[in-house]
């Protein structure tokens, strides 16, 4: 995280610090330099998830019932509109590049958890399905890095370029 922090600095703040980490997690473990699954390993995988659910639900501590209330309709409608825009858009696109159906759709709801729900949920899934340990293995090495890849840059680049494109138009 250091060296990505420094390579950010270096781009005044246009690269995000946390894109440039998964760009280089990417790199690393392509070429061998980290190994797979090396939180699992050493029993650090848990411990990190928390952290990283309490940075995430952290600030919903501030709301009160009464904004929840006028939000309700709104969301309720983007939220279905959303999912029946992702669930078309992702079947299609899906099958252009050799994934199914279900794969499809799933890599396209990662819109809605992002990381690190996408690896929660995988790995939740893959012990549910697998009936031994091969199997769950080799479930996860199957669906959790194109999961959890689809889960970071759906939420985190989007949403980085998203603000970026707003605090523009705010600050032009």
């Amino acid at each position: 995280m250091y060296v990505a922090r420094f390579l950010s600095q270096l781009t005044n703040g246009t690269l995000n610090a946390f894109v440039i980490a998964l760009l280089l997690g990417i790199i690393l473990r392509h070429f061998r330099i980290l190994k797979p699954n090396a939180l699992s390993t050493t029993d650090s995988f848990g411990l990190l998830m928390v952290s990283i659910m309490v940075i995430a639900f952290g600030p919903l501590a501030d709301i009160v019932p009464a904004d929840l209330l006028q939000l309700v309709g709104p969301i309720a409608f983007y939220l279905l509109a959303g999912l029946a825009i992702i669930f078309i858009t992702s079947f299609l696109i899906g099958k252009k590049v050799g994934y199914s159906g279900p794969l499809s759709i799933a890599v396209g709801m990662t819109t809605l958890f992002g990381f690190p729900g996408t690896m929660v949920l995988t790995k939740e899934a893959a012990a549910a399905v697998g009936e031994t340990e091969e199997e769950i293995a080799v479930i996860e090495q199957n669906i959790l890095p194109i999961m959890v890849t689809a889960g970071f840059s759906t939420i985190t680049i989007t949403s980085v370029i998203t603000g970026g494109l707003i605090v523009g138009l705010m600050v032009g």
